[in-house]
């Protein structure tokens, strides 16, 4: 409005140049620089946050907000990603308020972006490790889907092979459909072994299980596989609750099968190439355990143990730690394959699952923090019960409720933080959106904070996810729980909690101790991490008085004890 009307009067009255225009002239010009100074002041205060001058060194006192530069470039970014004020050039790199996960190109899911108690911790971090995350992430599509493994051989040497005889299986398999029977003359047997998860039934319990359980049956079925030169094949019913391909990509062999098809297929006993056999291990306990896959004792032979060509497996059940305790002839043949007790479950999970992109994406927003040598991560797995999931309008959780697993957390990071640990981050994982957001109310409510942790609630964040909570057999919980508002169960309203089941027990693997509850949830995170002396597991809530001294070695459990619990290991 302003330059409008000075026109205006430059053609009608002529003050071109008289003194008065030109007092009037830089008057205005004036008031231009100094609402383009508030502006630039306004827009700090809004986008503050750490910035790293990559040409400086690292004894530089960097302050909150942008460090000025001549020649700062602002990359061009979609408008979602460049309203939250990054910046990141040859010489400065500031982090948005807010990471945006970018929409999933291959349709996948997409999860929101990450609660915002993540980049507070982080400008906690040192210079040195801010610097590096800040590296990690891009304006436009925020951080990488890349998920490293094995790049150090940690995982062992058998990929390779196993991937080529898992091909030829396949292409075995093609000449069967074919009825091609003459041409294995020459050739071994083709094997296969399935894992199974059905629609859950109507009138038992004998269904999947949570993420736990069903991790448990499938990366065990998995390991007879690589034990027994047999293809691998993996299916969840298309409604129970989504396809495992959608939760899941595929990054080195092809798993997905249909379980009608292979059944027509190997259903013919008379065929010495086909025959089928079904092994059920669902809900079995430790000692039943034992006898199904040690039948013969510690010198049990797996390739004895069941033998179908092909073999379906329904199975919630593990017993990979079980082998290495038990069986005289596996632990030496896993070993020469550079897998050992500590590392095999989380070697083979990665092998045959990866997170699909987006879920990617925001584990590695948190997974980089995690990694930081100057944050101590301490993660907290609380299950509450099912009633919290089922009826959350009476969820009633507080951090009062669960202070012991914040006792033991304040316990560990007494013993093991070291002094480059600029900052102790407490990253919780629950099943009670309550207990959630009050955990998370200690960043601002000090006083809070204060009392449940203790003198180092100044150096301690507190850290969660944005993902939704969601059991992914909520019609198994309605069996035995009153649901006073039912939920429909589509593909739709399920696929973003089951990522995010997903995504939370990744993500707790990668923390650097671990305090979680009985159940298997905590426990499959605990195996993935391949850190066999870094997890406390607390009893359940009646027993809190109970509860291990956490700076005592003793307090942090075994994978040979973990796995004689729940779904068993």
């Amino acid at each position: 409005m302003a330059s409008n009307t000075l026109y205006q009067r430059v053609g009608g009255s002529g003050e071109l140049n008289s003194l008065l225009f030109k007092y009037k002239l830089a008057k205005a010009l004036t008031m231009i620089s100094l609402m383009t100074i508030i502006i630039i002041l306004v827009g700090s205060i809004v986008y503050s946050g750490k910035s790293i001058n990559t040409t400086t060194s690292d004894s530089e006192d960097y302050s909150f907000g942008v460090k000025e530069s001549d020649d700062t470039i602002v990359p061009s970014a979609d408008p979602p990603a460049s309203i939250y004020g990054g910046i990141k050039s040859e010489d400065i790199c500031r982090l948005p308020t807010k990471i945006v996960i970018p929409e999933s190109p291959d349709g996948s899911y997409t999860p929101p972006s990450p609660h915002d108690s993540l980049l507070k911790a982080v400008q906690y971090a040192s210079t040195a490790d801010y610097d590096n995350y800040c590296q990690q992430w891009d304006p436009v599509h925020g951080f990488t889907d890349a998920e490293p493994y094995n790049t150090r051989g940690e995982c062992g040497n058998w990929q390779e092979k196993y991937t080529a005889l898992h091909e030829r299986r396949l292409e075995q398999l093609q000449r069967l459909r074919a009825n091609d029977y003459h041409s294995f003359v020459h050739e071994d047997k083709p094997t296969y072994i399935s894992y199974l998860c059905k629609e859950v039934p109507a009138n038992s319990n004998r269904g999947c299980g949570g993420l736990a359980d069903r991790m448990s049956g499938m990366i065990s079925t998995f390991f007879y596989a690589l034990l027994t030169d047999r293809a691998y094949l993996a299916h969840w019913a298309d409604e129970n609750p989504i396809p495992l391909e959608i939760l899941f990509d595929k990054p080195n062999i092809d798993w997905t099968y249909d379980p009608r098809e292979m059944t027509a297929l190997f259903n013919h006993l008379q065929n010495p190439l086909l025959g089928i056999e079904r092994v059920d291990t669902l809900n079995q306990k430790w000692p039943g355990m034992g006898k199904i896959i040690f039948r013969d004792g510690p010198a049990q032979d797996f390739n004895k143990l069941w033998n179908g060509t092909y073999i379906e497996v329904r199975s919630n059940r593990a017993y990979i730690i079980r082998t290495f305790q038990e069986s005289t002839v596996y632990p030496r043949i896993l070993a020469s394959m550079g897998l050992t007790k500590e590392n095999t479950f989380g070697c083979l999970a990665d092998y045959l699952f990866h997170p699909t992109i987006g879920s990617r994406r925001y584990l590695n927003a948190y997974r980089h923090m995690f990694n930081m040598d100057s944050v101590l991560s301490i993660g907290l797995q609380i299950r509450t019960d099912d009633n919290a999931l089922a009826n959350p309008q009476y969820d009633d959780n507080t951090v009062a409720k669960w202070d012991h697993f914040l006792t033991c957390a304040n316990q560990l990071a007494s013993v093991h933080r070291k002094p480059q640990h600029q900052r102790v981050v407490y990253f919780l994982v629950t099943d009670s959106l309550k207990l959630r957001d009050h955990f998370v109310s200690m960043n601002e409510d000090r006083a809070l904070a204060k009392k449940y942790i203790g003198s180092g609630y100044k150096d301690t964040s507190m850290v969660v996810t944005s993902l939704p909570i969601e059991h992914i057999e909520p019609d198994q919980i309605a069996k035995y729980i009153n649901v006073e508002i039912p939920k429909e169960v589509t593909r739709a309203r399920m696929t973003p909690g089951v990522n995010s089941a997903v995504v939370e027990n990744w993500l707790l693997g990668h923390t650097d101790y671990r305090v979680i509850s009985p159940q298997g949830y905590g426990k499959m995170a605990a195996y993935h991490s391949k850190s066999d002396n870094s997890t406390v597991a607390m009893p359940r809530i009646k027993q809190k008085s109970h509860a291990p001294d956490c700076t005592k070695a003793s307090a942090l459990a075994k994978y040979d004890w973990l796995s004689t619990q729940w779904s068993l290991g």
